[in-house]
């Protein structure tokens, strides 16, 4: 083993511990087969796609690449008919959150499927490694769209203390290869990323969300609640983290209204969106000053990481 090639790279069969977040109709068959094809693993979204898009989604990408990939579904939101033509195809990773899995874990490694779940507490790592997950994501809150509330930096080593011997990823606030090395000295056997991979040429932006994400700082995220209660959407102990907008500014103090309001919000709220006023995104968007082919982002991510690894520190404290 290398210091960035971990065991979770064998058990996937990638080569570089560098995980595409499932993120819903963002994802593309391009950006999915971009990643896996650079060593990485790429994951199509499966929230929001009927089943029918879904397999055409999923034969596009094995026209595009050999290589392992995933389809996400979140457990909340769960279409039946989706898991089972996932199942069906005999995609290489099922990419899970947001619910236990224990059925679909057992359904997915009869039909020889390795199993990611996303988890936002230590207690539901515990959980889900005694369903079979094969891999745990610990998602902290700096991450975009739905997250939970613990940060990342604490979360990480928690979990993996908590799990033993199942691998562990991370996920929330990592774009670069400085994020992959810190969480790998938490315990971490790679990242999971999202809000990086957004600003890719291969991700499906809307209007001009990408633009929104070079231009954003860290310290412009919110998280709220303010999405689910306007579109009528349940994610039990969840937040949304998004890039602050003049729509949620102006709706920000006034919380006790959101879920009243929906109807009035929801035509104004659904137009941002498709604009790209309205952008799902995580801290980490402070670090994003480029749009750069997801293939490369991979190795530049990687590189990075390997460079910081396998770097020896001074008696100073200090690094060489």
């Amino acid at each position: 083993m290398t210091a960035l090639h971990t065991p979770t790279c064998d058990l996937l069969g990638i080569d570089v511990p560098v995980l595409q977040a499932g993120m819903s109709t963002y994802t593309s068959p391009e950006l999915v087969a971009a990643v896996s094809n650079a060593g990485g693993l790429g994951i199509i979204g499966g929230l929001g796609r009927s089943p029918d898009e879904l397999r055409a989604e999923i034969r596009k990408v094995r026209e595009l690449t050999s290589r392992p990939f995933g389809v996400n579904h979140v457990m909340c939101r769960l279409d039946p008919t989706a898991v089972q033509v996932t199942l069906a195809q005999r995609v290489p990773v099922l990419s899970l959150a947001w619910g236990r899995s224990e059925e679909l874990t057992y359904q997915a490694h009869e039909a020889g499927i390795k199993v990611i779940h996303q988890v936002v507490t230590a207690e539901e790592a515990g959980l889900v490694a005694s369903d079979g997950a094969d891999v745990i994501v610990a998602q902290g809150t700096e991450g975009g769209g739905h997250v939970g509330m613990m940060s990342t930096l604490s979360l990480v080593p928690q979990v993996v203390d908590v799990v033993g011997a199942v691998p562990v990823l991370a996920a929330g606030g990592i774009a670069d290869g400085r994020g992959l090395a810190a969480v790998m000295m938490l315990g971490a056997q790679g990242a999971l990323i999202g809000t990086r991979f957004l600003a890719t040429p291969e991700a499906h932006g809307r209007g001009h969300s990408k633009d929104v994400i070079l231009n954003a700082l860290g310290s412009q995220t919110l998280a709220s609640r303010f999405f689910d209660d306007v579109t009528k959407q349940v994610w039990p102990g969840a937040t949304v983290r998004s890039i602050k907008s003049p729509l949620l500014e102006e709706w920000a103090e006034r919380q006790q209204e959101w879920a009243l309001a929906a109807e009035q919000l929801r035509p104004s709220l659904e137009a941002a969106l498709a604009a790209g006023d309205f952008v799902l995104a995580g801290e980490s968007a402070g670090l994003v000053h480029d749009i750069v082919p997801a293939g490369e982002l991979v190795s530049r991510i990687a590189h990075q990481a390997k460079e910081l690894l396998n770097m020896r520190r001074n008696p100073d404290g200090s690094f060489s």
